[in-house]
């Protein structure tokens, strides 16, 4: 059984801040503030909220993550039947500055998809959606005993605004941004009518190594494609920082190596994904994360 998506069902957008935000008062101010004291003290934290921060989040209501998923969810629903949906995931790095919201369930709702099943993947970095394609093949496989194909909802979401310093966050100078893929699991043939598709292989998390392997010993540890499948053309989907160190190396340099915008964080490779994937063709995703490496693989069908 393989997990399948086509670059048509894949819908992204870069979200606008309003302009007309209403000023905050002192009371909302102290609301805010508390709140990030308290969670500041639940971690063992000594700093104070700062008002410059607690000011950005209160700005970003406009942009919560229930609020750019419904808009980009009610455009995939002009396309694609989504009340039969089975699964709902959504990931993100950022935290949501709608306190307490449910995503899924607000989606769920909005979907009509009332039998589906709910959940989110958060505490995971920027490979939140690699590891949420594992978890919903693993998901939809168990579902499948009766043969029947089953479908599932990627919604994915990041914030510019969070309540203290994060340098490494700076650096990536975000935009607010969100993406919704629906993604299927089909046991045999498709269906005629059905758009050509893309098949999730594997996600895997390695050992981040010293000094960088050839593709070739790299591809043999992820044992991602099958022999036939090796012989495609390979993309590779990365960092800015990685893709110009892995083109230094002659024998990468063999391979097409693009770059994702990081501005977008969480939905970066999949906005790149939907740019350049072209038929007959390996993809592959690096992400470097501290002492790992973490990757997805895909197989871009005739």
């Amino acid at each position: 059984m393989s997990l399948e998506f086509a670059t048509s069902h894949i819908l992204w957008r870069q979200f606008e801040r309003e302009n007309d935000v209403p000023a905050v008062d002192d009371g909302q101010l102290n609301l805010v503030k508390d709140f990030v004291n308290a969670f500041f003290r639940s971690h063992g934290h000594s700093g104070q909220a700062q008002n410059a921060h607690a000011l950005r989040w209160y700005a970003a209501q406009g942009v919560t993550f229930r609020t750019m998923l419904k808009q980009l969810v009610g455009e995939l629903d002009n396309q694609a039947v989504l009340d039969d949906l089975d699964l709902v995931v959504l990931t993100h790095w950022t935290p949501d500055v709608e306190v307490g919201c449910s995503v899924t369930n607000a989606i769920i709702h909005e979907t009509g998809a009332h039998d589906a099943v709910g959940m989110a993947i958060s505490d995971h970095g920027l490979s939140s959606t690699f590891l949420a394609l594992q978890v919903i093949e693993d998901y939809l496989g168990d579902m499948n005993h009766g043969g029947q194909g089953k479908k599932a909802l990627l919604l994915i979401a990041d914030q510019d605004a969070i309540l203290y310093d994060s340098p490494a966050l700076a650096r990536l100078n975000p935009v607010p941004s969100a993406c919704v893929v629906m993604l299927r699991s089909l046991p045999g043939e498709r269906a005629d009518g059905q758009p050509a598709s893309i098949v999730f292989k594997h996600y895997q998390k390695v050992a981040f190594p010293g000094t960088h392997p050839a593709p070739d010993t790299l591809l043999v540890t992820l044992d991602m494609f099958t022999s036939e499948e090796n012989l495609l053309p390979l993309l590779i989907l990365t960092t800015p920082c990685f893709a110009e160190q892995l083109r230094q190396n002659a024998q990468w340099a063999t391979h097409r190596i693009e770059s994702w915008d990081e501005t977008l964080l969480s939905s970066a490779p999949w906005v790149r994904i939907k740019e350049l994937a072209t038929s007959s063709q390996r993809i592959l995703w690096l992400l470097p994360e501290g002492k790992h490496l973490v990757c997805a693989g895909f197989v871009a069908e005739v």
